[in-house]
């Protein structure tokens, strides 16, 4: 079972309006070392029409972050996002070290991490399977 993260996505476009960089900025995740790994993106997490999702493994627990497109308006952003995944096969990852409390002097942490791109759940558990 993963631990669900709070957390929003910043995409930053070019002049021409295209996606360069989408970052997740989560809250919650522990402090430590170790960089996740295993990032999975679904850009159907439960089926049609539900939320993004990225999910990582870290110190040995499963995170997951979702992003939910509420407004028909936001649907571009979201075949956009699965686009950007698809093609650069790359997340970022911005979180921050929290020292007991959200004071400013908080250090930020940031991971590039390969993901691993799958339409939907059902789509990520067959093509794992047959790798396995």
């Amino acid at each position: 079972m993963a631990i669900v993260l709070d957390g929003t996505l910043a995409i930053q476009r070019d002049e021409q309006q295209k996606i360069v960089n989408i970052i997740w900025f989560l809250y919650g995740l522990p402090e430590t070392d170790v960089q996740p790994e295993q990032a999975v993106f679904l850009h159907e997490s439960f089926g049609q029409g539900s939320p993004q999702m990225i999910s990582f493994e870290l110190d040995g627990e499963e995170y997951a972050v979702y992003a939910d497109w509420e407004a028909a308006s936001e649907h571009r952003n979201a075949v956009e996002v699965k686009e950007f995944y698809r093609t650069y096969g790359y997340v970022l990852i911005s979180a921050l070290k929290m020292n007991g409390n959200l004071a400013s002097n908080d250090e930020r942490v940031e991971w590039l991490l390969p993901v691993q791109y799958f339409s939907d759940y059902v789509t990520m558990i067959n093509e794992l399977s047959r790798a396995g």
